[in-house]
Order: structure tokens, then sequence, then C-alpha cells
């Protein structure tokens, strides 16, 4: 049945995992029309250093956003 894989940045808790967990498998079943029992969702946590957008490091990117300098890039879940 429906398998999701989801990589994001290392750094969100385990209520924001639950969280994304509980709504891809609630919206996976209603689409697919299987029961939740059957969905599953694979949540990798990924360092900034081990993500790249347009080139450069997101761990630079983000330095960069802390600094002030705008930055656009994925927030790998991260507010």
């Amino acid at each position: 049945m429906p398998v999701i894989s989801v990589d994001w940045w290392k750094g969100n808790d385990r209520d924001r995992r639950q969280e994304l967990v509980t709504e891809l498998t609630a919206c996976v079943s209603r689409i697919a029309g299987c029961p939740e029992e059957a969905v599953t969702v694979i949540v990798r946590d990924v360092e900034p250093s081990h993500w790249g957008k347009g080139g450069v490091l997101a761990d630079v990117l983000q330095a960069g956003s802390a600094a002030g300098t705008p930055a656009t890039q994925d927030t790998g879940g991260q507010p």
C-alpha cells in the first residue's frame, strides 16, 4: 500500500513529527481509499549541512537569513 517518504531539516520535535504522520496518513488514506493502517510514513531528519538548494548548502542559507540577509530557500519544515 502507500509509502510516503518525507525528508525535512533536523530540529523538528516529536509532536511536529506526530502531527505530520497523522495528517499525511489521513489524507493519503482518504484519497487512495485504503485503511489508515495500510499507509506507511517514513520521516528522515536531514542536517541542513547535508541539504543544498541552488548550489548552496542550507546551513549557509540559514546563516545568511539569521544575519538579516534575505534568502529564498526551503525551510525543511522549520518556521
